[in-house]
């Protein structure tokens, strides 16, 4: 159905809208209209958006007052549970991303399912439970594994980041080089004034002799050496860039098939009076002749057999030694 834009709600969202992406999409729905609906959940005053900040955003800038979406009955944790699974999902979050998004989704999980909670009693859950152990509402690394593809000991680090990191310090690293697993790791168990101070130092003007933090002789590939060049905007450039090529592929697609199909109809059209009986016994005819021309050919290798063999034979009668004596 079509909600009026200004009806949907962007409040409290884990995540706002990327600039340079939405541009990008405007310029792919002014081209070839909105392919995927966005999806949005009736509240009391309109609809909360689920999923497709980008594609509302694209819409508005277009001056579109309505768009196509697909409504989900859905309360406030379950449309952040929906809009972290759509987030995790995406291959191009950072390790700060991902641990935000599941440190929220595991708030919303569990105020849905308290009795998963590490601790709890009741719901069929026993306390001592491990990674993998089924139960009659999952655990929440089991039900968000199985919601985003990720291993149970992946989320359960994600989230471990998400709630040991502090926001402020999370904020400070997202997006810049300190922006890795491995980094989070290693301030997740400081106080949180400390984390912060610890980021403030991290990101100073590095020493000109200052040791990177990566194997010196890890090897290098080319393409990623090049791209680590490049800056963030132009990064962002260059996604953005595939994502438009990638669209208009997809378009190219879809506009083939509608013309293979136009085709099809047409062949089926032609064929179908006299003129396709009339095709119909040629292609019977042809059919016939490459039957008699694929006999022919099998005849003709079992000559060439016997031929090849013939003239072995006439090679080991020439080499024989004569008895001229005999003669």
């Amino acid at each position: 159905m079509n909600i009026p834009i200004d009806q949907i709600s962007t409040f409290d969202r884990v995540r706002q809208a990327s600039r340079p992406q939405v541009d990008a999409l405007v310029a792919s729905i002014r081209e070839v209209g909105l392919l995927n609906p966005i999806t949005v959940a009736p509240t009391d005053v309109g609809f909360a958006l689920v999923a497709g900040m980008h594609r509302l955003e694209a819409c508005r800038m277009l001056g579109m007052t309505a768009v196509p979406a697909i409504t989900l009955d859905l309360d406030a944790n379950q449309r952040i549970i929906a809009e972290c699974d759509e987030n995790l999902c995406a291959p191009t979050l950072t390790a700060s991303e991902r641990a935000e998004f599941t440190r929220r989704r595991k708030a919303a999980y569990e105020a849905l399912h308290p009795e998963t909670i590490h601790g709890a009693i009741g719901g069929g859950h026993d306390q001592s439970r491990q990674l993998g152990d089924s139960a009659k509402a999952p655990r929440f690394t089991t039900d968000t594994a199985a919601a985003t593809g990720q291993s149970e000991r992946a989320v359960q680090r994600d989230a471990e980041r998400g709630e040991k990191v502090s926001d402020e310090a999370l904020g400070m690293i997202k997006g810049t080089r300190l922006d890795t697993g491995k980094y989070l790791d290693s301030i997740k168990n400081l106080a949180p004034e400390d984390q912060v101070a610890r980021v403030e130092a991290d990101l100073s003007p590095s020493e000109p002799n200052e040791k990177r933090d990566t194997a010196p002789d890890a090897p290098v590939d080319p393409e990623r050496r090049k791209l680590a060049k490049l800056t963030t905007d132009a990064l962002i450039d260059e996604v953005l860039g595939l994502r438009a090529h990638l669209a208009d592929e997809k378009a190219k697609s879809a506009r083939l098939k509608d013309e293979r199909e136009d085709l099809t109809s047409k062949l089926t059209e032609a064929t179908s009076g006299e003129q396709g009986k009339v095709i119909g016994n040629l292609q019977r005819q042809l059919h016939q002749l490459k039957g008699r021309i694929a006999e022919h050919q099998t005849a003709a290798k079992r000559w060439e057999r016997k031929a090849v063999k013939a003239e072995a034979r006439v090679k080991e009668l020439e080499n024989l030694p004569i008895d001229m004596g005999a003669l």
